[in-house]
């Protein structure tokens, strides 16, 4: 189910919405401003926000700029604003799409259903990192030409540190790739199976330390990750 944040501050507005994109089949929450919605996307992973431009505190527009630092994060305009110059602004800020109010439930579904396919990532990817070929559509891990056995969990975290290719993910955000409910859900699971992951992939000499933490923060892959071309079968 695709999960997504609408920010809003009128209150009558944003429940109005939130109602009608639920009935669209969304997981909706709901955030009256900029400090709100930085507080679910910390502990929740987002796939797209819908965003108001006349928010409280930090503007729409500036919030809109940081978002795009979240590359996993489509985002989708919705304002009152009706001149072109606050549309060319928040697309080249990094939204994804602009729609002017009042807007069709039903266009602003749509909509949200495309820029998340166009921000997905590609599962029939076949990736390297150092040593470790990664096929994400088989589900496969091979360590030196010899395969690597991950639970569902295990691969699904391996998964996401590869789809930050480098970057840190939090600890957060790696908990409701693999929980349903992150919020009851433990953090220590996630380190837990950090650690398996280490074990199983990281006891060669040649590649040590795949997975670096960040203190009090997250984990990252230590290498870039090296995209194959599909048919490839170097190990």
């Amino acid at each position: 189910m695709i999960r997504i944040v609408i920010v809003e501050d009128e209150d009558l507005t944003r429940r109005a919405l939130g109602l009608a994109m639920r009935d669209q089949g969304f997981e909706v929450h709901e955030a009256a401003d900029s400090i709100a919605c930085k507080a679910l996307l910390d502990r929740l992973r987002v796939d797209a926000v819908v965003l108001d431009l006349g928010l409280p505190g930090l503007d729409g527009l500036t919030f809109d700029a940081q978002l795009r630092a979240r590359a996993d994060i489509g985002v989708l305009v919705v304002t009152r604003r009706e001149a072109t110059e606050s549309r060319i602004e928040a697309l080249d800020l990094g939204a994804d799409d602009y729609l002017v109010k009042p807007v069709h439930y039903g266009e602003l579904a749509a909509r949200i259903r495309s820029v998340v396919r166009r921000r997905s990532p590609r599962r029939d990817r076949r990736v390297r990192v150092g040593r470790l070929l990664v096929d994400l559509e088989a589900r496969t891990a091979v360590n030196g030409g010899v395969e690597t056995t991950l639970t569902r969990g295990e691969f699904d975290i391996l998964a996401r540190l590869i789809e930050a290719n480098s970057k840190i993910v939090s600890r957060e955000e790696l908990l409701s790739t693999i929980s349903r409910n992150p919020v009851e859900a433990d953090l220590r699971s996630v380190d837990t199976l950090v650690s398996r992951i280490r074990r199983k992939v990281c006891n060669d000499p040649e590649m040590p330390d795949l997975i670096i933490t960040a203190p009090g923060f997250g984990y990252r892959l230590r290498m870039p990750v090296e995209e194959l071309e599909l048919g490839t079968d170097r190990a």
